[in-house]
This record gives C-alpha cells, structure tokens and sequence, in this order.
C-alpha cells in the first residue's frame, strides 16, 4: 500500500478540526503581523529623510511599532498554549490508534519485532508525524507572509522583488530532487536506532542466560557496532536535513545583497526612498521563509512517510484510516451472567502459511467441570485455549456460552467472564501485589485469598511481604513463583471460567497438590486446563486427547485407559 503523508495529514486535521484551526489562526497572526512591522519602518526612514508626505510624525510611528511587537508578545504566549494541546492531542491520536489496534483485536495482534522496535514507532515515528504537521502550520503563517511581502515589494518595484524571488526558487527545486535520498536516510536511520533500542531490551531481558554464558563482552561489543551504525546513518540523515535548512536559511542573505547591490542606483534617480530600502531589507528574510518552509515540508513529507509506513507496519493488517481512529476504548467492569454450558463446534484455524493450527474441534463444558486437554508436544492444545478465548481470529467454526452465540471472543471471554493463564506468563517490573492486581480495585483479603489458592502464601511470608517489587519481568521469581503469581491473578478476578495452559510444568509435586486442592475447594469452578500430569488427568470430569490439531478421543480418565486410548507416559502409576 502506498503512504501518502498529505492524505494522512488532512484525516488528522479532520480528527481535530477545531484545535487546528485555533492553533493555525495563532500562526497566521503571529507571521503576518511582521508585515505592520515593515511598512512602519519604512514610514520612519521616510520621516527621517525628510521623504514622507504629511502624516504621523515619527515619535507615533515608534509608538505603532512598540505596539505590534506587544501584540506579537501576547500571540507568542497564547501559540504556546494551543500549540500544547495540538501535539499532545496529535501524539495521543496516533499512540492511542496503534496501542487500541494492539490490544483490542485478537492476540494475532502482536507487535511486530522487538519490545524496543515497538517503542521507537510509539516515541520516534509519532514525534517524525507531529513534525510533518507541525510543518503544515509554519508553511501556512511562512507563505502568507511571503505572499504578502513579495506583494508589497512588487508594488514598490516590481524588478528587484523578481531579483529575490529567483535565488529562493532554486532552493525549492533542489530540495524537491533531494526527496528520495532524504526519504532513503530516514528509513536507514529510523531502522538502526530501533535495532539499538530492540537489542537493549532483549539483552535486559536475558540477563541471567548472558551472565551464565559469559557473554557481556560480546553483548558490549555486539552495541557498541549496533550503535556506529546508528550514529553513520543518523549523522547522515541529520547533515542533509541541516545542509537544505542552512541553504534556505541563508539565502535570505542572498536576496539582500543583491537589494543593497542593485538599489543604489534607483535611490539616486529618486526611484527608491530610504524607508523603500528599509522595507526591502527587512521583507527580504521573512519573503525568504515561505520557500524555506515549503523546501523543509518536502523533506518532512518523506520522512513523515517512512514514520507512517512503519506506524502502519507495527498494525499488521491496518487499515489507512487506521492512525486516525480514536483512543483505546475503555473495558468497563460488567456482571457477568454466571455460565451454565459453554459450546464450541466445528472450531478450525491454521497459522498462516502454515498446515499447523487445529481442526473442526467440538467441546462442551458446564458449570463446575474440570476438563482436561492432553497430547503430544505441537498437536495444537494452547492454540485451542487461544482460540476460545479471541486470541486467535477463528477461520471457522461457532462458540456459545449458555447457548448464546459468542460472536467476538476477543471481547466476550474476558474477566469476569473468564480468566487465562498462559504457559510462559508474563510478569511486570512492579509489585507482586501490583502484578496480581493489574489494576482491578480489589481488597487487601481479596488478594490474600487469591495468593492462598495460587499456593503461593508461604513464598510471599519469605520474600518479604506481598509489596515485594519482582525485577523485570519477574527476574527475581522462581519460574513456579512466576507462574503461580499468574495464577492469583487469574483467582483474583473471580471468572467464571478459569482457563489455564500448563500451569503445574514448572511445580514441584507438594505445590502442585495444594494448587489443585485449593481448586477444588472452589465451588462451582468451572475449569479448561492443558496439562500432562496424572493427578490432574485422575481428577478430570472429561479428558480431551489431541493430535495433529484434532481431537483424537475423549472420555474420563478410567475410560479412556481402559480402552488403550491414553499414551502410557501419561498413565502415571
């Protein structure tokens, strides 16, 4: 798909239209009033030769200019504070769209890359945007004040207004020949400080495997050539851009020395008056900002258009309008009608370019049923628990819970409905209570209780409270710690049903026990778990055996053994 940084633009000046127009209007005062400037000064110089006809003597045109360098005083101040509440309110438009698309959708909807590559599309690429817009604004207060310059100049004489408009004109032609290349350095550049930021996390992430290893003189090495690469190709995307804003900037300078050059001699034939050469120095620079301004947004669009492309990357499957749709909506707490049967027929997926996925799955469950899935390692059980809970989009099949059709999992199987704790549960550089919690107001004995069932009372008495912080993802946890904390966070939510993948694979036989029997005591739990454990397969009200992503038998523990249909491995003693 094409990006096109202008189309982007207009749908975010139409997702605030009200903001930018204030914003703008603040702009268009602050650049045209420069104009009042100029011709004052000339009326002054006039007075002072001795060239002006009657009128204001020179004391009140001083007055006049003190007043228009107020008046742009209180526009500077009040441009701020619009101009504030623009670039947050644009920043939290594109931030909010990304993070909504990530969050919302099923849990295909992963970013992609790194963590750290994530968060320099979130920081980078939204400030390259606001840039880009921020651009839309200059341009606007830049070319009308050009316009109104060069009309000025032009109705004073029309020869030496050609003379600056010239120079001014070839900075915009070789700015727009440059596009590609400055679209070129961006990406480069875009791309080497997101591999730097995205090794970063990775390496914290892995401190331990890197320690155990003796790797951090490699790791050291391997950033310091991530981080030249970073710096060759940013010093080179910010030479060019400086190199064009230097050139325009500079070639106001131009402009004026072709003024003092040609206008000696149109002053000498009385042509030209000292307040007309006094008008021309000043209108030079600020006619030189409009072509300035233009030559920069040219650059801006195609960096703005690296940014919205990998914006756009970062949503795998967005749609154009997608940066400029609203802020994440809220989940709001909800009762939820306690489950009597959940349903599921004729349930398919397959990872995309791939045969792997599951496969016309038919299950049922009612309130209070422990049911076991089992198999083989790849035969497609936690893509079944991923399927039923949203985060994978369905390619066929149908959900009810209490005979109603599920029409959108990824936003029905939610707490209080139900609760999910994957196999590799992912902790925050919090605390443990924060970490169980995870924003829900809940109650000190709520979260005890919680911690209690999770079998993790005793581990919290020795870790020093349950206000422990826990490190980056839970670096100072055991790998049961881990996932037994993941545990009480799923109990603390109180679903209806508790859905868990492998929970025990990291427990020890004791723990496990008390895990399993504090969900037992739980009345009317209902529970989907993935497990290869004996006791939990003994305990199942219904086993579901899976095979290459189908459902090869089902039955209770005694039945199934009996029939042979239970791979030894998994019969225990």
């Amino acid at each position: 798909m094409t990006v096109n940084a202008w189309r982007h633009g207009a749908r975010i000046v139409a997702a605030r239209p009200l903001t930018f127009a204030i914003y703008l209007a603040h702009y268009l005062a602050f650049y045209t009033l420069p104009l009042a400037s100029g011709l004052i000064l000339r009326a002054v110089f006039d007075a002072l030769s001795g060239r002006s006809p009657a009128g204001p003597n020179v004391w009140t045109l001083v007055a006049l200019m003190a007043g228009v360098e107020v008046a742009r005083l209180v526009v500077i101040f009040s441009t701020v504070r619009f101009g504030q509440a623009f670039h947050l309110g644009l920043a939290s438009l594109m931030r909010g769209a990304m993070l909504n698309w990530l969050v919302s959708g099923p849990g295909a909807r992963a970013a992609i890359g790194t963590p750290g590559e994530a968060v320099s599309r979130f920081r980078d690429d939204v400030e390259a945007m606001d840039d880009f817009m921020e651009a839309w604004i200059d341009l606007s207060g830049e070319m009308l004040l050009c316009l109104g310059a060069l009309a000025i100049m032009a109705s004073i004489n029309l020869g030496l207004t050609a003379l600056v408009v010239l120079p001014l004109i070839g900075v915009v032609t070789l700015t727009d020949r440059l596009t590609a290349r400055i679209q070129r350095l961006r990406a480069a550049s875009r791309e080497a400080g997101a591999k730097v930021a995205g090794f970063i996390a990775e390496a914290f992430g892995a401190v331990q495997a890197l320690r155990l290893a003796g790797a951090e003189g490699r790791v050291v090495a391997r950033l310091d050539r991530l981080n030249e690469t970073r710096r060759q190709t940013a010093l080179a995307d910010r030479v060019l851009s400086a190199v064009l804003d230097g050139l325009a900037a500079n070639i106001a300078g131009v402009g004026s020395g072709l003024v003092l050059l040609l206008a000696a001699g149109a002053m000498r034939s009385g042509a030209f008056t000292v307040g007309d050469f006094a008008l021309f120095a000043s209108y030079v620079g600020l006619a030189g900002g409009g072509p300035r301004w233009f030559g920069r947004i040219l650059a801006r669009r195609r960096q703005a258009e690296v940014s919205i492309a990998r914006m756009q990357g970062l949503m795998t499957v967005a749609e154009p309008l997608a940066l400029t749709e609203r802020a994440p909506r809220v989940v709001r707490l909800f009762q939820a009608e306690p489950l009597r049967s959940l349903s599921v027929r004729g349930l398919s997926y397959r990872y995309p370019g791939t045969e792997r996925g599951i496969v016309d799955i038919d299950l049922d469950l009612n309130r209070g049923d422990f049911v076991v899935v089992t198999g083989p390692v790849g035969a497609g059980k936690t893509t079944l628990l991923r399927c039923l809970l949203g985060l994978l989009r369905l390619d066929s099949g149908e959900i009810r819970w209490n005979g109603e059709v599920v029409a959108d999992p990824s936003i029905f199987m939610v707490p209080p409905r139900s609760a999910y704790t994957p196999q590799a549960p992912r902790l925050f550089s919090d605390t443990l209570r924060d970490n169980i919690a995870m924003g829900l107001n809940v109650s000190e004995a709520e979260i005890a209780a919680a911690v209690a069932l999770a079998a993790l009372d005793g581990d919290v008495a020795r870790l020093g409270g349950i206000g422990v912080a826990v490190g980056a993802r839970g670096v100072t946890l055991s790998g049961g710690q881990i996932q037994r904390a993941a545990a009480a966070r799923m109990f603390v939510r109180g679903a209806e049903l508790m859905v868990f993948d492998d929970l025990s694979s990291a427990l020890d036989t004791e723990t496990e026990g008390r895990l399993r029997a504090g969900l037992a005591a739980q009345r009317g739990a209902t529970c989907l778990a993935v497990s290869h454990r004996p006791e939990a397969l003994r305990r199942a009200d219904q086993i579901l055996v899976m095979d290459h992503g189908r459902i090869v038998a089902r039955g209770t523990y005694a039945a199934l053994l009996a029939g042979g249909l239970i791979p030894s491995s998994l019969a225990g003693t």
